[in-house]
């Protein structure tokens, strides 16, 4: 076998796990997440001095809607959902640009009347 060929078995392996491996990704959602602490509006509170100790954290989705940044206070269990969500999304975006680069490798070793293949 030559070593074109290895090297094209070699790309199929490769794409095949990273296919398999988004069959098991799970739900997906847009936006991120993120912790803000806050100061509350009672007067004898400590949060009101000069050093401002805050409370908190308390966890945020952020996404964009219509071009417009769009946030929401979650409670725990929204937070915990949509945080294994997006990080599931995140590893879908990264799954997507690998087997993107696979298969330009792929096309430059199969297209060889191309000098340039995007």
């Amino acid at each position: 076998m030559n070593t074109k060929q290895q090297r094209l078995r070699s790309y199929q392996t490769q794409y095949k796990e990273l296919a398999t491996s988004l069959a098991e990704l799970g739900f997906i959602w847009h936006g991120s997440l993120q912790k803000r602490m806050l100061p509350c509006k009672r007067p004898n509170c400590a949060c009101t001095t000069e050093r401002k100790p805050q409370h908190g954290p308390y966890p945020y989705w952020t996404t964009k809607v219509n071009q417009r940044t769009v946030t929401k206070l979650l409670n725990a269990q929204e937070a915990e959902l949509y945080g294994q969500w997006i990080e599931n999304r995140r590893k879908l975006d990264s799954t997507l640009k690998q087997m993107k680069e696979i298969s330009k490798k792929v096309a430059a070793l199969t297209l060889t009347d191309r000098k340039n293949v995007f």
